[in-house]
């Protein structure tokens, strides 16, 4: 059975961490990214990485490097675009393309195969009580519809989500929020805690 094709969004530039690259913050000796590859690498067929402009770092990484097109704005939805668009050029083209932030080390083991065993054009990941819009599956058709949208000034995910056909997946009763993402010195002490 083919698996999803998915994407590491890991183009943000850190402003609460001091202005760092997000994906090389270390967090108990490894960098997010190793974390996140560690939970994503064995669920996903084809695997990339996005970026708003490539990096010397993705290098050491043997993972396709997704950029966002100079056409749309920067900015989660627009590495979303250029992951979708990434993912209809592929042979066979996948039938979902799981996208997830560079931080969030937690990812559970069940995320790619939950997320697109739905019958929607989006399934948007939950804990909590609360949606992590960027920890989503999406369907390739998508990336026109995404990029008209990112041409409007379109920027916010669930505002772009709640347009179509979204299914919600919940995860419960895990000791620390699978989702859980680093923004803050503060996030990155916790998460720290949770890995010893």
């Amino acid at each position: 059975m083919e698996k999803p094709a998915a994407v590491i969004l890991a183009g943000g530039d850190g402003r609460r961490l001091g202005g760092v690259e997000k994906a090389l913050v270390t967090l108990n000796g490894r960098k997010l990214i190793d974390h996140t590859l560690e939970h994503l690498q064995p669920q996903s067929g084809n695997l990339a990485l996005s970026l708003r402009v490539h990096k010397p770092w993705a290098d050491a990484y043997d993972l396709p490097v997704v950029l966002d097109r100079p056409t749309t704005e920067v900015g989660p939805l627009g590495g979303i675009a250029a992951s979708l668009i990434w993912a209809t050029s592929l042979t066979p083209a996948p039938s979902w393309v799981v996208t997830v932030p560079v931080d969030a080390p937690f990812l559970p083991s069940t995320l790619i195969e939950r997320l697109t065993t739905t019958d929607g054009d989006i399934a948007v990941a939950h804990s909590n009580g609360r949606a992590h819009h960027a920890v989503a599956a999406w369907r390739p058709h998508l990336a026109d519809p995404l990029i008209d949208a990112l041409r409007h000034g379109a920027m916010a995910i669930h505002k772009f989500q709640s347009q179509h056909n979204v299914v919600d997946v919940e995860w419960t009763g895990e000791t620390i929020d699978p989702f859980y993402n680093i923004n803050t010195p503060s996030d990155l002490a916790d998460a720290a805690q949770h890995l010893v």
